[in-house]
């Protein structure tokens, strides 16, 4: 039978809620026999290869045994063939020959590893018609332009890229061609962060496809799970590593010095799903990386308030070509037009299961059921359990406190033995569910930013899946403006949705070049942040030329303003003024009370 064995790790350490590893030999198949094993103390079973060593399978942690150079253990005891195949990745290495013992020289180990991925990139481009694995087309151009864009400045750049094109594997090839020394890679939860550690750790599919050649060592990979509590700790983990993962909230809370200690480590910073790190203490850590390089990575260069992400756009691959090339499967949209919440919400279910039912006999699919808040979570999941409990329907949002509680609920999402889920928004970053393909929208979230985010996790192609399905109430008066053609009578998602994209991240490039044309404006008021008031007044000019510099002449009262900022964008010919006078407050004279009375003029 094929047997696949655990990966070997060359460095497997824990400490401080801290995990360090590198992987030396991969988890791989060996063609090999399965024989019990008996002995005066011990009882388990041996691993017969066809051209190589035995391995001793045992329950009990007995790394001295005489036996045989190799000794794998598993608590589970589990051994079933499926289809000829026994999966034993899940089992741990007590003793191996490549297993190294006593103290490790980190400084060697991660010197050597920098050293291997000298010219250990090849840009390897895709050919599906020629059967060539490969970079994708998105991830080909990031790479380029991220290789291009440091070749010439180390300011902050922002790569689009639409969810299900591989984003990871465009990080984990910069890290490779770009040879960075030092990664902090931040993601927004805990689910994802050991989803993108996994990655990193065995470089996704990038050796298999010769992207990355054999001889490039695995990097040095620690997961920071919790806020380190003293430099000394910054210190163990940060020089033992060439890549660190952990969460924006990890980051943003931990103590001010532990933060700085962070940032001196480390040589680049990526920011994974960046629309999500916007509180004021993560905008605050990450200034501390001023003059080191920063890559944000989203599919939507938007906040989830519709707010930009801070950051120039170096890199976009449009929603519609991506669509185009086979990177989204294509959604089906089936409306329901009721007034009443509780038979809007019975009709939603209905048709969401019916459709679920049709799919099962072809697919593995399951249904999630979205919903805006925990209230609304709990009526809408009574519905499923009530009406349809062969499908086992769970809920999992944040009201579920327990934590043992939630693992169940996700384990039987996961297993298949629960087809309906109901959730308050989405499942999370991180939680990487192929067969997710129906979503009832019982709530329509307003921000077309998470429709479009949304959207990608529910179409991404697999070839044992079919097309997504998108379920909503075309009589809600709750849609935004930008959604509206989305939830008409009749709408052509495939179509709307990849426009709708195009235009607003075109949007966020047209205002960041904007911005990029005022060179003294403070960075403590971005322009981006600007929002002038739309009831303008128009004057119309007869001047040959126009003096921008000279508006001091026209401004009422220019000595009474404590603070004056002006900028100028000569290209497209827009003077910028902002302007700061102390007023008093009407219940006290004291002068050091005061208030600040801004005012914005844009010429």
């Amino acid at each position: 039978m094929k047997i696949q064995l655990p990966h070997i790790y060359a460095v497997n350490q824990n400490f401080a809620d801290t995990t360090i590893q590198q992987i030396s030999q991969p988890t791989h198949f060996i063609e090999a026999d399965l024989a019990n094993y008996v002995s005066l103390k011990l009882k388990g079973k041996v691993i017969v290869p066809q051209d190589n060593e035995r391995i001793l399978l045992l329950e009990k942690n007995l790394n001295n045994h005489s036996f045989s150079k190799s000794i794998l253990t598993d608590k589970n005891q589990t051994y079933e063939a499926i289809n000829g195949h026994l999966d034993l990745s899940h089992c741990g290495w007590l003793k191996h020959p490549h297993l190294k013992e006593g103290d490790l020289d980190f400084e060697d180990l991660t010197s050597k590893t920098l050293e291997s991925w000298e010219n250990a990139f090849s840009f390897i481009k895709e050919n599906i018609e020629k059967k060539i694995d490969g970079l994708r087309e998105p991830q080909w151009g990031a790479i380029h332009a991220i290789n291009a864009q440091w070749a010439v400045s180390d300011q902050t750049a922002t790569i689009v890229m639409p969810t299900g094109t591989g984003k990871t594997e465009t990080m984990i090839s910069v890290l490779i061609s770009a040879r960075c020394q030092k990664v902090l890679v931040i993601v927004p939860t805990d689910a994802l962060r050991t989803q993108i550690a996994n990655k990193f750790l065995t470089f996704g599919v990038l050796k298999d496809f010769g992207v990355i050649c054999k001889t490039a060592h695995f990097p040095i990979v620690g997961i920071l799970k919790s806020k380190p509590k003293t430099i000394e700790e910054v210190d163990k983990l940060f020089t033992r590593c060439n890549v660190i993962v952990t969460t924006s909230h990890i980051a943003g809370q931990s103590d001010k010095e532990i933060q700085k200690r962070i940032a001196h480590h480390c040589s680049e910073l990526f920011i994974d799903e960046a629309h999500h790190v916007s509180a004021p203490t993560w905008k605050a850590f990450k200034e501390l990386f001023a003059g080191k390089r920063i890559l944000q990575f989203t599919a939507t260069p938007f906040r989830e308030d519709d707010k930009p992400v801070e950051g120039k756009i170096i890199f976009k691959y449009p929603l519609p070509k991506a669509q185009k090339q086979g990177y989204f499967s294509k959604i089906n949209f089936k409306p329901v037009r009721i007034f009443a919440q509780k038979k809007r919400d019975e009709a939603i279910a209905d048709l969401a299961v019916a459709q679920l039912q049709e799919d099962l006999k072809q697919y593995n699919h399951i249904l999630m059921a979205r919903v805006n808040t925990i209230e609304r979570a709990k009526k809408v999941f009574a519905i499923y359990e009530r009406k349809y409990p062969e499908f086992n329907p769970v809920q999992i949002h944040t009201g579920i406190k327990s934590k043992k509680e939630r693992d169940e609920i996700r384990s039987k999402i996961l297993s298949g033995e629960s087809k309906i889920v109901v959730c308050v928004d989405m499942l999370g970053e991180g939680f990487d569910l192929p067969e997710l393909k129906i979503a009832a929208f019982h709530d329509i979230r307003q921000s077309p930013t998470i429709t479009i985010q949304l959207a990608g996790r529910f179409t991404r192609p697999r070839k044992d899946l079919g097309d997504a399905t998108f379920i909503a109430n075309t009589g809600s008066k709750e849609v935004r403006a930008e959604l509206k053609k989305l939830y008409t009578q009749d709408p052509e998602w495939n179509f709307i949705l990849p426009e709708l994209s195009e235009e607003l991240i075109q949007e966020q490039i047209n205002l960041n070049e904007f911005a990029e044309g005022f060179n003294n404006f403070p960075k403590d008021i971005p322009i981006q942040t600007l929002c002038p008031a739309l009831s303008t007044v128009i004057y119309k000019t007869k001047c040959e030329e126009w003096t921008p510099e000279n508006y001091i002449n026209g401004l009422t009262g220019i000595d009474s303003f404590e603070k004056r900022i002006h900028d100028i964008n000569r290209d497209r010919n827009t003077l910028i003024i902002i302007t700061a006078r102390k007023t008093p407050v009407e219940w006290t004279k004291i002068e050091r009370i005061f208030n600040w009375e801004w005012s914005l003029y844009v010429v």
